[in-house]
């Protein structure tokens, strides 16, 4: 760290009137507005001193500054949206302080009274502050393009920034940088932004400023009503701008794959029996000249592609060919532990001079890195996701202090004090749950910074936190707050043995000493020559498992990502991906890897919910607001792909194969709850309300559990729990008082509507010859085994896959079953979710849905393969009308069309749906306070628009010999399995770069 000198620094004081005490240190950069408020400030000294000042600056203070001889008073506000970072070297600190933009904010002010039915909520605009600091006038233009949505070129530049000055919109501030010349602007603007496209639209009236190329009077706009009809009319002329914009890296019309792919299809056929398609050569070459210009490439394909296949024969063809060809290569795989085995098998099939392993423990490691030093043959190593990063456990190491009545640091001996919700209604100490499992929250001590966690010793058999497999950690002094919010059955069973026995000896199950995989090849290869990532998508959260995958990543010098689902509908979904996988171009956009939302703000949505003090607003004075929550909403730019993916991504469809695949389709099929159930569901409703009208926070406190309740209440009327108040004390009376008690209606041996109609359609699609898988995923209720029953005494064979079968097994054990006769399969959706071929299935039924875009996507296309000969594929989903089971799927209807966005498959219904910024819990409370009902018709129609029909024409008996004799396919007519490069040529800004690009994917 570079000391700053006294004698050249800018000298800042602060000095508390009531006391004699005041503060003195030294800032080399202050950034002022007009009212000498500090915007952004940078300064040196005493540890002590300089984290006093920065606590008064972030609280709000008066402060003088000596510069050039003169004094100035100067001020700090307190706001909540700063940034502060202090770093301290030996007897030296330094603070950095700057005030960050602000968010799309708006408030719905209304007197929100119960007698007051007609009351309309008034919306109050509130402007956003935004900063800007540059060095010149093209900088500064380019900060306005990226933080304000009206989309602005370049030929506006000079216009635009005097315009903003004069109008005054754009204010000056005051720079004090003794290091450095810059500019510092300040923006207060509306939410919708009227008065910056006012600007533009003044300057297009007057002439002062013109769309390049734009015809005045053009009567082709008045026939303009939509977006796909703008596309009818200018797809040509877009697709043309995009061509000399972004020349693609590799065009398949004009070049031939390379000789690499060759042998490596001839290799197929030799040992397989079959040929690779032209769509898939032609990905996995454009694959291989991604990765001659980065180190990173992505695959995007939809489920029966064969993304394994294409994914090794890139890797082979790009270290086969030209200076790098090697005789042999280190690779590593890793993917789910379910499909390792595939992996395995395929490689053989398709890689010359190749031997795969999955390996499972370190020795595994050493003895298939010997081979490798030991024969001339290229090695893959196949690690499982789930052992990749299966090391130790960890523990708590906080004590209970009883005189000090809280839990303490082991290392400064200061409480630790963690709230779980600020809302909950107890007098105990909620801090022995904030430690059931270690998060980034309760990690470092908020004191010293010293870890909370450390490694668990198996041996340690006597101490004072308990683990409960499935739940967590558990303080023995508080085993009653446990019990207290375990909702399963098997943990509070385990958590009461521990009550009775509260000095017993409780080993934890599966804590050994071992070693992460990942670590140690990172530690023990410090290179190794490429990584391909199976399932990408899976590696997108804050898990273990992400951390082993960008460990691997980090010391390959090739990495190939591959999935079907990249996106999730959510911009937090991409952001640890980029991270792990881009991390400079995050670097380059000014993203920190600590701060989540930031990255969420610019390219997803947030709601931010804020409390308003009626008293005090009036027409003459601001409303007095608090935010009291905020979270993360569906709804993600396209502007990621264009910034972050395009260089680097090769997307691709089944319809790209040039082959007829089987028709497609996705059947909502809606059924009427019986008339006894129907009365109890409208009660419990009705129930829930009530207690939000009348105790809106204990509502919110039981919103999931009363969403869980009413989505399962009408498959299965019996046996559900009734809802309480959670962590209600007992003395306080409320234990024997339950909120919701749902009443039981049948049992069992009761068939309820829609199991009738179910079991009708499997005898039907038996009846036709075929197979069903029938998806149930909501567990904890008695579904899977009550149809298995009701199916096999109607002399159907029916087999449940469960989480016991283990991972590695399970595509061996659907296909016993399959041989030994099986006609129906019931499984959770997540258990085949990646990974498993199951041609065998062509009509799958969704009994009911876990609502994960993730899970969804991937499992409804388990059957529809380009090696499927059934002629259709029909996926239904059932549900009951007017019920929270209707509103959510038609919900995930449009988060899925949200999410195909960023992968080039555009609607105006999936355009739509990115604006439609709430989480399903959400929405569902939502909808069923205000009492919204959707139609039936409209929710098929939703799902029909994603549907593929006529993509096969029958063939004969000739035919069909005809095309199994065929190994080489004919090649697909449209195809474009292209990524492509930005012109170096021409500049765009972020908001027309964000616009056009999608359309390349349109272009195919």
């Amino acid at each position: 760290m570079k000391t700053m000198n006294p004698q050249s620094l800018i000298q800042i004081s602060c000095e508390y009137k009531e006391s004699v005490i005041g503060i003195t240190n030294y800032a080399d950069m202050i950034v002022l507005d007009r009212e000498n408020t500090i915007v952004a400030i940078r300064f040196g000294g005493y540890p002590e001193t300089v984290l006093a000042m920065s606590d008064a600056i972030i609280s709000g203070c008066s402060l003088k500054m000596f510069y050039q001889h003169e004094q100035i008073e100067i001020q700090s506000l307190q706001t909540k949206n700063y940034e502060r970072k202090i770093t301290r070297d030996g007897v030296y600190a330094e603070s950095i302080y700057y005030r960050k933009d602000d968010t799309l904010q708006s408030l719905c002010v209304g007197l929100n009274k119960e007698d007051d039915k007609e009351n309309d909520d008034e919306t109050i605009d509130i402007k956003r502050n935004l900063y800007f600091f540059c060095e010149n006038d093209d900088d500064l233009f380019d900060e306005l393009d990226r933080k304000l949505a009206v989309p602005l070129i370049w030929d506006f530049q000079d216009y635009f920034i005097s315009e903003l000055k004069t109008r005054g919109l754009l204010q000056e501030m005051r720079v004090f940088c003794l290091w450095k010349e810059f500019r510092g602007y300040y923006m207060s603007v509306s939410s919708d932004e009227m008065e910056i496209a006012q600007i533009l639209e003044d300057g297009l009236k007057n002439g002062d400023i013109s769309i390049p190329k734009a015809r005045n009077h053009n009567p082709v706009w008045e026939q303009i009503t939509s977006f796909t009809k703008y596309l009818k009319i200018f797809g040509d002329q877009i697709v043309n701008r995009i061509k000399e914009s972004f020349p693609p890296v590799y065009n398949p019309e004009e070049e031939p794959v390379c000789k690499e792919l060759e042998e490596v299809n001839q290799f197929i056929i030799d040992h397989a029996g079959y040929s690779l398609f032209d769509a898939q050569l032609r990905a996995a070459e454009a694959l291989k000249r991604c990765m001659e210009k980065d180190k990173l490439a992505f695959l995007v394909a939809e489920c029966g592609t064969g993304k394994t296949k294409i994914g090794s024969a890139a890797i082979y063809a790009y270290q086969h060919s030209g200076l790098r060809r090697q005789r042999k290569n280190f690779n590593v795989v890793i993917c789910p532990s379910h499909i390792t085995g595939k992996w395995v098998r395929e490689l053989h099939e398709s890689i010359p001079n190749c031997f795969a392993q999955h390996v499972s423990s370190i020795s595994d490691v050493d003895q298939l890195y010997r081979f490798y030093q030991s024969h001339d043959t290229t090695v893959y190593c196949i690690l499982s996701k789930e052992t990749a990063r299966n090391g130790y456990m960890r523990q708590p190491v906080v004590r209970w202090n009883e005189r000090r009545h809280s839990f303490v640091c082991p290392n400064c001996g200061n409480a630790i004090d963690f709230m779980v919700n600020e809302k909950i209604l107890t007098d105990d100490c909620l801090d022995a749950l904030a430690f059931r499992n270690e998060n980034s929250r309760n990690h470092l001590c908020p004191n010293c910074g010293d870890p909370l966690w450390e490694a668990l010793n198996p041996s340690d058999i006597r101490y004072e936190w308990v683990r409960i497999g499935g739940f967590g950690f558990v303080h023995r002094r508080f085993l009653g707050l446990g019990l207290a919010v375990s909702v399963n059955k098997e943990h509070s069973e385990k958590i009461k043995e521990v009550i009775q026995n509260p000095d017993g000896v409780f080993p934890v199950v599966g804590a050994y000493r071992r070693y992460p995989l990942s670590s140690y090849i990172k530690k023990k290869f410090h290179k190794i020559d490429a990584l391909l990532i199976d399932e990408l998508h899976q590696y997108s959260g804050e898990s273990a498992q992400g951390q082993a995958m960008a460990e691997l990543a980090g010391i390959s010098k090739k990495v190939i990502g591959m999935t079907a689902t990249l996106v999730n509908g959510y911009a937090k979904g991409m952001f640890y991906l980029l991270w792990r996988l881009k991390a400079d171009l995050m670097i380059l956009d000014n993203q920190r890897y600590d701060n989540s939302k930031a990255f969420c703000q610019q390219y997803g949505v947030i709601e931010e919910m804020y409390e308003v003090d009626l008293s005090n607003y009036n027409a003459s004075s601001k409303a007095t607001k608090r935010k009291i929550r905020e979270k993360f909403l569906p709804g993600i730019s396209p502007i990621v792909y264009s910034r972050f993916l395009m260089e680097n991504a090769v997307f691709l469809s089944l319809t790209d194969m040039g082959k007829e695949l089987p028709d497609y389709e996705e059947i909502p099929l809606p059924y009427r709850m019986r008339d006894d159930v129907l009365q109890e569901y409208r009660r419990i409703e009705q129930e829930y309300k009530s207690i939000m009208a009348k105790m809106p926070e204990i509502g919110n406190l039981i919103t999931s559990s009363c969403m869980n309740l009413l989505s399962v209440y009408p498959d299965q009327p019996y046996d559900q729990k009734a809802i309480y108040v959670p962590l209600r004390k007992q003395k306080q009376g409320w234990d024997n008082e339950p909120l919701i008690v749902p009443q039981n209606i049948g049992n069992s041996s009761v068939f309820q509507p829609k199991d009738e109609d179910v079991i009708q359609l499997v005898e039907r699609k038996i009846g036709e010859g075929g197979r069903v898988i029938i998806y149930t995923a909501w567990t904890r209720l008695d579904t899977q085994h009550k149809i298995q029953k009701w199916l096999i005494q109607k002399k159907i064979p029916t087999a449940i896959l469960d989480k016991k079968i283990p991972t590695t097994k399970r595509e061996a054990w659907v296909d016993k079953r399959v041989r030994e006769g099986i006609k129906v399969l019931i499984v959770n959706p997540a258990i085949v979710e990646t990974g498993l071929d199951l041609n065998a299935f062509t009509t799958l039924i969704f009994y009911n849905i876990a609502f994960n875009l993730y899970v969804f996507r991937q499992a409804s296309r388990r059957s529809w393969r380009i090696n499927q000969t059934a002629t259709k594929v029909e996926v239904y989903m059932t549900y009951y009308a007017d019920t929270i089971q209707q509103s959510a799927l038609r919900l995930m209807a449009s988060k899925l069309s949200a999410a195909t966005v960023i992968e080039g498959n555009i609607s105006e219904e999936g355009l739509a749906a990115l604006s439609d910024c709430n989480d399903l819990t959400t929405q569902l409370a939502k909808e069923l306070m205000k009492g919204v009902k959707e139609n039936v018709t409209d929710l098929a129609d939703s799902f029909k628009k994603m549907a593929l029909i006529g993509n096969q024409k029958p063939m004969n008996s000739v035919q069909k010999a005809k095309q199994s004799s065929n190994q080489k396919q004919e090649p697909p007519k449209i195809f474009s399995p292209v990524t492509t490069q930005k012109s170096k040529k021409q500049i765009w800004s972020p908001k027309e770069i964000g616009q056009l690009d999608i359309f390349d994917l349109l272009a195919s």
